[in-house]
């Protein structure tokens, strides 16, 4: 059964980070966007975030695709890992001392919270957990097999498309009523 959750973990990892490589290179304007992101929270010039950036979506695609191959899978979630550890420690530094800034984690600006931090903490965990299970087995059963890679790809399509709008939600049912 682990060699299925790695498989769903590997998929998870693998199009989190694909998707977030593809979103910021997927015109000159969205790795503009990003660049101007790293601009906003380190204040370094323009040479120099471009550098941070191509170093990022670089990371990006490396991870998304050590965690695809099959020798490479235990050195792409570390990679992950790391990154996220970066990613987290960045956002931390953000709300620490008031930067308002948007992440452009997935193509689209959200602003840098800690919910951000919950959502990298559980793809972190995701990775380590890949780190402990690397390298699995053979996946033996085809059905078994699909549902491992549908379930990596769905939870996936949540942190993507649907965590931040869940975020919304809770935290506005969570503020204060106002009487009017």
């Amino acid at each position: 059964m682990t060699n299925y959750l790695l498989i769903a973990d590997r998929c998870l990892i693998a199009v989190v980070f694909g998707v977030a490589f593809f979103s910021k290179v997927r015109g000159v304007a969205a790795f503009q966007q990003f660049a101007g992101t790293i601009r906003t929270l380190t204040k370094f010039r323009q040479p120099v975030t471009t550098s941070i950036a191509v170093l990022v979506v670089a990371g990006e695609a490396t991870a998304m695709i050590l965690v695809a191959l099959p020798g490479t899978v235990r050195l792409g979630f570390a990679m992950a890992a790391g990154l996220l550890a970066v990613f987290i420690a960045v956002v931390f530094r953000a709300i620490q001392v008031g930067v308002l800034a948007e992440c452009r984690c997935f193509g689209r600006g959200s602003v840098m919270s800690g919910a951000m931090i919950l959502r990298n903490v559980l793809l972190m965990a995701a990775a380590v957990t890949g780190i402990a299970l690397a390298p699995g087995g053979q996946a033996a059963d085809l059905g078994l097999l699909v549902i491992a890679v549908a379930a990596g790809v769905a939870v996936a399509v949540f942190f993507i498309r649907y965590y931040d709008a869940l975020v919304r939600v809770v935290l506005g049912r969570m503020a204060p009523q106002v009487e009017a």
